[in-house]
């Protein structure tokens, strides 16, 4: 294997800024500091960072999984579940994020409040609709959609 090829292996959190920014520092330090690690282990904190995640898209999973900690403080935790879903999906982390924002953003718009695992399921659901099966699309367009025809109830 060419070493000029290997990607460098991001193992702590200072890995993360030199590798994405300064900018990382405080919401990585917020993260950290508002999450217990049972909540928000270092390597999963630092498996959110991955690739096209935003900082935006950071501090929103944060804020997800800061309500939830307090919603379920025993049994698995919210982003244990999340990376479980993340991992069997045929959409990678990045479009999970997204639409996790839109779905997030949909909500407030509409003065709504649920819990992440309610979350967490309607966009599996969603994933796992017949609209995407018969017509592969983008995760965004189709939870957009889903969300105009559909709505949520929960």
């Amino acid at each position: 294997m060419n070493p000029n090829k290997l990607e460098k292996k991001i193992l702590t959190l200072e890995d993360v800024i030199l590798e994405k920014g300064e900018e990382w520092r405080a919401p990585l330090n917020y993260a950290r500091t508002t999450l217990s690690d049972k909540h928000l282990s270092d390597k999963n904190l630092i498996r959110l960072t991955k690739g096209r995640c935003t900082i935006p898209h950071l501090e929103l999973m944060v804020r997800i999984l800061f309500l939830d900690s307090k919603e379920r403080p025993v049994g698995i935790s919210g982003i244990d579940q999340f990376f479980y879903v993340v991992d069997r999906s045929e959409f990678n982390l990045f479009d999970w994020l997204e639409v996790f924002t839109l779905f997030h953003n949909w909500l407030e718009t509409n003065q709504r409040k649920t819990p992440f695992p309610k979350m967490l399921g309607y966009l599996q659901c969603c994933e796992d609709s017949p609209e995407n099966k018969d017509i592969n699309r983008k995760f965004i367009e189709l939870v957009q959609e889903m969300l105009e025809q559909h709505g949520f109830i929960g």
